[in-house]
């Protein structure tokens, strides 16, 4: 089924943008047009909930994002040299796109902005999610993950997130140094 009037009322969307309104709002706002099924699906897929009837959107999706998150996990255990495939979790197929998108991501040496190339992925592969009529449930859905992630991104406080590094390196470097004086007393 279409939903023409939905899908072309949907502000554009942008990772640093102010949300338009919030998932929650979205999901409200689309249930009056879609299915009780699709807004079941919808509401899965963006809040998280592992949905037990055979939905193929979910288990795409799920696939996805299982496959992505196994690729960071093993680049960043490879990158502390720790030993990381008891977190590997398992999944369905292999997409060759996510594994470049996620070596990609980790050619940066800055967190965040690793963090904003996987959701960067994240946006490209829910975009992959709409098939041949763009105005069909799952662009909805794929505008769903990318409101997320939007979200998301406009939560974070870089200011705050560096005021709480700084404590914690501040924190480590007196507990080293009171170590030190330990040691030379």
């Amino acid at each position: 089924m279409s939903y023409y009037a939905l899908v072309a009322s949907l502000p554009h969307l942008e990772i640093g943008d102010e949300p338009p309104f919030s998932t929650a709002e979205y999901i409200a706002t689309c249930s009056q047009w879609i299915t009780e099924r699709e807004t079941r699906i919808l509401m899965n897929i963006l809040e998280g909930v592992a949905d037990g009837t055979f939905c193929p959107l979910c288990i795409a999706w799920h696939n996805i994002e299982t496959q992505l998150r196994n690729a960071a996990v093993r680049h960043r255990g490879q990158r502390l040299g720790i030993d990381f495939k008891e977190s590997l979790r398992p999944h369905d197929g292999f997409s060759g796109q996510i594994e470049v998108a996620v070596t990609d991501a980790f050619t940066r040496t800055d967190p965040l902005e690793i963090e904003e190339e996987l959701d960067r992925a994240r946006w490209q592969l829910a975009d992959g999610l709409v098939g041949q009529d763009p105005f069909a449930f799952e662009k909805v859905l794929a505008y769903g993950i990318q409101l997320r992630i939007v979200e998301r991104w406009h939560r974070m406080d870089v200011h705050a997130g560096k005021e709480k590094l700084e404590a914690v390196i501040t924190a480590n470097t007196e507990k080293e140094q009171a170590g030190e004086k330990d040691a030379d007393a």
